[in-house]
């Protein structure tokens, strides 16, 4: 019984963990950097000035974050690029997937997109603007027969966001 209560403390705590993976559903979150010229995501080293806390879908930035030039036509500022990886054993795609995402750069609210979204390998690259002021969301639907995720992205209070040199 005691190895059976051990057992579920470390899963729980693994779960829970500052690690940059997803329990629960299955998904991977890893935050990186994307270069829009030749279309690639690096993941940050673990040496990274700022970090991603997650808590279930809740994403949180800490650290000093970058400021960043202009991508994806994204206005410079601080730019972030997360990677999401499906559940291992979904195939994704089809006409029942799509990502939907906020922005703060107008006033439409959701941006949907459809199975165009995904890399070939079945991730999805997010890049979004970051603030104190405002969280940022993503809605994620792997395929037809998965239940579409929300994820909420904000920075923490104590995060230092770097302006322009």
């Amino acid at each position: 019984m005691k190895t059976l209560k051990t057992f579920i403390v470390t899963l729980l705590l693994g779960c829970v963990t500052v690690g940059l993976v997803a329990c629960g559903a299955g998904e991977m979150v890893t935050l990186g950097t994307y270069n829009a010229t030749n279309k690639t995501f690096t993941a940050l080293p673990t040496d990274a000035d700022y970090s991603l806390v997650q808590n279930g879908y809740n994403l949180k930035l800490q650290g000093t974050i970058p400021y960043s030039d202009t991508i994806l036509e994204i206005e410079a500022g601080n730019i972030v690029a997360i990677k999401f990886t499906a559940p291992t054993g979904v195939t994704v795609g089809g006409e029942g997937a799509y990502v939907k995402t906020t922005n703060r750069q107008t006033t439409e609210g959701w941006n949907k997109y459809g199975e165009e979204a995904f890399e070939d390998d079945g991730s999805l690259i997010w890049v979004t603007s970051v603030n104190k002021e405002n969280s940022v969301q993503i809605k994620i639907k792997w395929n037809e027969a998965t239940s579409e995720v929300v994820y909420t992205l904000t920075v923490d209070s104590n995060a230092v966001l770097e302006t322009e040199a």
